[in-house]
């Protein structure tokens, strides 16, 4: 019988554990909408070596995290918070002093080469266009990102 109630008890910690690593995950994230199948974000406030994570929700309620950062060189870069090997873990990245850092495998990636990948970890890309400031991101490509959540 103990054996029975330390099973039911090892498995309320660990569906507890996987809902506060989901929550902790995606908690932090900035809500973005689309107007014209087109989601702008003002990144005249994000700095060199910062990043931001974002939040779209598609037509299906499904909610898909990017990462918009501004290395030291000044240029802006997007990126799922996904990895190519750790996306079926849901976790994503951590942002600390301008590193993406992946929950699951603890990859440092600094801002000006977090679209490079280390092993088979990888961010996975996000195409943007930067408009003066104004970053632009396709929903379509926002959406061709569903796996990953």
């Amino acid at each position: 019988m103990r054996f029975g109630k330390f099973k039911i008890v090892c498995a309320l910690t660990l569906a507890a554990g996987a809902a506060f690593l989901t929550f902790t995950a995606i908690s932090d994230c900035t809500t973005v909408t689309a107007i014209n199948d087109m989601v702008a974000i003002n990144a005249f406030g994000l700095r060199p070596g910062t990043a931001h994570l974002y939040c779209y929700k598609d037509d299906a309620g499904k909610q898909l995290r990017f990462v918009l950062a501004r290395g030291d060189d000044g240029k802006v870069r997007s990126v799922f918070d996904a990895c190519r090997q750790c996306f079926a873990f849901h976790r994503g990245y951590r942002i600390v002093k301008g590193e993406l850092i992946c929950r699951v495998c603890g990859n440092h990636y600094p801002l000006d080469h977090m679209t490079e990948g280390k092993a088979s970890c990888v961010p996975v890309s996000l195409q943007h266009e930067d408009d003066a400031g104004v970053v632009r991101i396709k929903t379509a490509d926002l959406k061709a990102g569903h796996a990953f959540f």
